[in-house]
């Protein structure tokens, strides 16, 4: 791990190839795990204001789901969270063709909402983490992510480039740039 302007980046970040292969894992980080993808605070109220645009794309549990308890809750650790619908998959999780697909990121392609996804979708497969006064970003593995790591997939970090531009600004994405080629 490195320290970069008040953030621990684990250096797997700058070494590591990655490149999503959907072929492969058909979505399923939409679909598996113990909660819902974190979101900021700031991201309710953006998701909120979407939401009916949003709504058309979704499966019917999902949008009774939604209007029963709402698309967030509170996480366990303090935060938010994108809510769950009873099989486990997230709200905003759609199948075509036998792909998940984020219902949220179909909206955005098709130009009905300007909100591509939350941050924390945008950068997986890193993951914020906080270590004390300091935020981490770590590359988190999971053995239903089926990855391109070939030498021609991009290094994570640059996969990635895009939300952690947002998150952290273009100078961060810049030194990433720089420490990875020495």
């Amino acid at each position: 791990m490195f320290l970069l302007n008040k953030v621990l980046v684990s250096s797997e970040i700058i070494t590591v190839r990655f490149s999503c292969n959907l072929s492969e894992c058909r979505g399923m980080c939409c679909c598996e795990g113990d909660c819902g993808a974190a979101i900021e605070y700031d991201e309710i109220g953006i998701l909120q204001s979407s939401l009916e645009e949003i709504l058309s794309y979704l499966k019917k549990e999902s949008v009774s789901k939604i209007k029963r308890e709402g698309f967030w809750k509170r996480s366990i650790w303090g935060g938010y969270e994108i809510s769950l619908c009873d099989d486990g998959f997230c709200v905003y999780a759609v199948e075509q063709d036998g792909i998940i697909l984020c219902g949220i990121e179909l909206a955005w392609k098709d130009k009905k909402i300007a909100f591509r996804k939350p941050l924390s979708c945008q950068l997986y497969p890193i993951r914020i983490r906080k270590f004390g006064i300091f935020e981490g970003l770590i590359y988190e593995h999971w053995d239903i992510c089926r990855s391109d790591n070939s030498e021609n997939a991009p290094l994570l970090f640059e996969f990635v480039s895009d939300a952690l531009q947002k998150k952290y600004g273009v100078d961060f994405v810049e030194k990433l740039r720089k420490i990875s080629q020495k």
